[in-house]
């Protein structure tokens, strides 16, 4: 009995060694056509649709920066520059940025022309989940000289309305934001 055992398993390994040493065709077509996502720099299929959703390509997902806009000569690139502050209570919330259309951001210059200024770049801003009346939120604009002068302004239910600057500085401008939406970032002579 010990002898058909050992026999037995001898040969189940023997078996065994030879299937999985063999490649199969299935693993050979499945590893030939690699996912088109990992080609384009995502993770997986989900943040690829994600980030189209959000016209961004992988980097600018992964960083949740707007690097270019469609209509926007010389953007600067723009991303969140550190804590928010909702209602003037420190967070850990981040906002969520997005490309424009092309038709925002063609108005956003319009609105940088009407105050004889140049459009940096313009983002949609969302923040998930927040409830709140102001939120300030410090934006990086990757470029921007120090002591450079700069204005703001929302697209809010049609209509282009003027944002508070609480400060701008070398790479950064602090915005307080009443609403979720477009926001053009203007450089004034």
């Amino acid at each position: 009995m010990k002898k058909f055992i050992a026999l037995l398993t001898a040969s189940m390994l023997f078996a065994s060694m030879t299937v999985s040493a063999s490649e199969s065709v299935t693993a050979r077509a499945v590893v030939a056509s690699a996912p088109s996502y990992t080609e384009d720099g995502f993770n997986n299929s989900s943040d690829q649709q994600a980030a189209e959703d959000r016209g961004m390509s992988a980097g600018e997902y992964y960083n949740n920066v707007v690097v270019s806009t469609p209509g926007v000569t010389n953007a600067m690139p723009v991303g969140q520059g550190g804590k928010i502050l909702v209602n003037g209570v420190p967070t850990n919330l981040t906002a969520i940025l997005s490309k424009v259309a092309k038709a925002t951001a063609d108005a956003a210059n319009a609105q940088a022309a009407a105050l004889g200024g140049t459009l940096l770049n313009v983002v949609k801003v969302d923040f998930p989940g927040a409830n709140y009346n102001v939120a300030t939120i410090n934006f990086y604009v990757k470029g921007l000289a120090d002591g450079a002068k700069v204005a703001a302004k929302q697209l809010v239910k049609g209509e282009w309305t003027d944002v508070e600057v609480v400060e701008a500085r070398a790479d950064h401008v602090v915005l307080n934001l009443k609403n979720a939406g477009p926001v053009a970032f203007v450089a004034l002579p």
